[in-house]
């Protein structure tokens, strides 16, 4: 099955670039009786240069997209090392902007969850996702030092229930598949206004793309994204693997708006010499 994955490049607002991106790949398709769960990537309090978490502006886009089709919204985020979810959105400035929006938040990991045993691992999987009518997806597009690249497969790492992901970390290759075929994806809105490369995910260096994508399958738009910067998705192992499961296909897809080509810029990849020496500007600004 081709799927398809739009590239919009961002000439006038942010919010017509969301909304021509997701025109592009069929719309949102919303009966309008569903409950709608959105994940952005809220990894961090701070947003340097605005290259570590998922720009507000995408979040409010959809928001109002959403809202002309059904009610019930929920942003969701999970606790992690660097903070509790409340503690990140809060000091981020979203949750005053998520009562502005009249729009709720859920901290998974207070959520009632399932246990799946995954790569020697346990993995708490919140119900609230797990049966989700309809789930937003709102990755950045980042580099990130374990696994090469951190996009929309990437930021479904924010939904198990554990503050202390970091002892997931060795088993990512295999994880990662499992929470692509495990939980549903019905919309995928990329942040390439300003990427990050270099040491990712918190201490990269910025990357100015001005681009919008979307689409409706994570490999396929986790392929794309790849491709944009410069790597093959092919040798980025978890994607291997997720297409391996049956999640989607790497190169089955249509890319529609932008010329791909036109806009593909190498990233420097995590722990080089060169990306290291940049990220010592970055250090002060995300943990300082």
């Amino acid at each position: 099955m081709t799927h398809t994955v739009s590239l919009v490049k961002i000439d006038e607002e942010i919010s017509s670039a969301v909304s021509r991106s997701i025109e592009l790949v069929g719309g949102l398709n919303l009966k309008g009786d569903e409950h709608v769960i959105i994940k952005p990537n809220i990894c961090n309090a701070k947003n340097p240069d605005g290259m570590v978490i998922t720009d507000f502006r995408i979040l409010k886009a959809v928001i109002d997209l959403v809202k002309e089709k059904a009610d019930r919204i929920t942003v969701i985020e999970s606790d992690n090392i660097s903070d509790t979810a409340d503690n990140r959105l809060e000091q981020a400035g979203l949750l005053k902007l998520l009562n502005e929006w009249d729009v709720g938040f859920l901290n998974l990991s207070n959520d009632e969850t399932e246990i799946h045993p995954v790569a020697g691992k346990k993995l708490r999987l919140p119900k609230t996702v797990l049966g989700a009518d309809y789930f937003i997806n709102l990755p950045k597009i980042k580099t990130e030092g374990h696994v090469s690249v951190t996009l929309s497969i990437k930021n479904l790492f924010g939904i198990p229930a554990r503050r202390k992901k970091s002892s997931l970390h060795r088993k990512l290759n295999d994880i990662l598949p499992y929470l692509a075929k495990t939980i549903r994806n019905d919309l995928i809105v990329v942040d390439g206004i300003v990427a990050m490369e270099g040491n990712g995910p918190l201490i990269g260096t910025p990357k100015q793309m001005g681009l919008i994508l979307a689409g409706k399958n994570t490999l396929a738009v986790d392929g794309v994204c790849c491709r944009l910067m410069g790597y093959d998705p092919h040798q980025v192992k978890y994607l291997a693997k997720t297409e391996e499961l049956g999640v989607g296909s790497i190169d089955d897809v249509k890319v529609v708006g932008e010329d791909l080509h036109s806009h593909i810029s190498e990233f420097e990849r995590p722990y080089s010499l060169k990306a290291t020496v940049k990220s010592l500007k970055s250090i002060r600004k995300v943990y300082i």
